[in-house]
């Protein structure tokens, strides 16, 4: 062997030894570098981003609408739908109450951070000449509740009745209601455009002898050609303040998993229970799941 390599190969004893291979014995560059990809196989993490970016820019329109469905039917937006199963690859089903829950919280919290203030959405769009009315029989008002109530089952309202629902039925229930409400049992609250009833709200009070703190909210409907223009939270919000006026401290209701209102009692400020599965029929076939809310309005009476 040429003597240059034999020296180029034995480090002198007095000097220190030498750097390992591939090292140039500098300084390291970075403390505990982790790269973008993790510590797994960079394979995986380049086939994971090409199926998160097809996942939101290629879908097919049939994959669009049915994440669509999915997402209205669990009272969750397309994005919360479509994320769950990016990043749990898991689509939710109407059993997962709990992760359902967590989202919507999470979307409340965030909407909160970012705006300040309780975020009340599409309902904001106010109609400023509307007026809320406690309502009593009349051949006129129960006709027009009647109207609504049909309107309202042929759209696919989950409020107790099938389509088709005969004009003589809805009136029957409706002179029922105002009946009942004429004896202090209840309040059928009534949502007006000038002159035209436009929307209702039922405020039931006459619960068991154990529950004189609390009321229910029931069959809250708005005429189609008024939805999102503040109707239903006007009615709402005197409900609540009725209540509150009757010595109750907690409301309840429930709205169905699919054509239901959750999004509107959760901006309002309604907390999720949970969700019974298959609790009623849809008015025009098929099961559905009920979501049940509360909301305390008083703070409850010293024991």
């Amino acid at each position: 062997m040429p003597k240059i390599e034999i020296e180029d190969a034995i480090a002198p004893a007095d000097q220190p030894n030498p750097a390992p291979a591939r090292h140039n014995g500098g300084p390291p560059l970075e403390d505990q570098h982790t790269p973008e990809w993790g510590d797994d196989g960079i394979g995986n993490y380049f086939y994971w981003k090409a199926a998160h970016r097809a996942a939101w820019n290629n879908p097919s329109p049939g994959i669009v609408a049915f994440r669509i469905r999915k997402a209205e039917r669990l009272g969750l937006t397309y994005e919360e739908y479509t994320l769950e199963i990016l990043e749990r690859g898991r689509h939710l089903q109407i059993e997962d109450i709990a992760r359902i829950a967590e989202i919507k919280q999470a979307r409340l919290r965030t909407r909160s951070r970012t705006t300040g203030q309780h975020v009340i959405g599409p309902e904001r769009r106010l109609m400023p000449d509307i007026q809320i009315k406690v309502l009593q029989s009349s051949p006129d008002i129960c006709a027009t509740l009647g109207e609504i109530l049909i309107e309202t089952v042929a759209n696919g309202g989950s409020v107790s009745f099938l389509h088709p629902l005969s004009r003589q039925a809805a009136e029957a229930f409706w002179k029922d209601s105002l009946a009942s409400a004429a004896r202090g049992e209840r309040i059928v609250l009534g949502a007006f455009d000038g002159s035209a009833l436009i929307g209702t709200v039922t405020l039931l009070l006459d619960l068991p002898p154990n529950q004189p703190h609390r009321a229910e909210i029931a069959k809250m409907m708005t005429r189609l050609g008024h939805r999102h223009r503040g109707v239903a939270t006007a009615l709402m919000q005197a409900a609540e303040q009725l209540a509150i006026a009757r010595g109750r401290t907690l409301l309840v209701l429930d709205t169905a998993v699919e054509e239901g209102a959750s999004g509107l009692y959760e901006k309002l400020g309604f907390q999720l229970t949970g969700i019974i599965p298959d609790y009623a029929l849809k008015p025009h076939g098929g099961l559905t799941g009920t979501m049940i809310y509360w909301k305390r309005i008083a703070a409850p009476a010293a024991a």
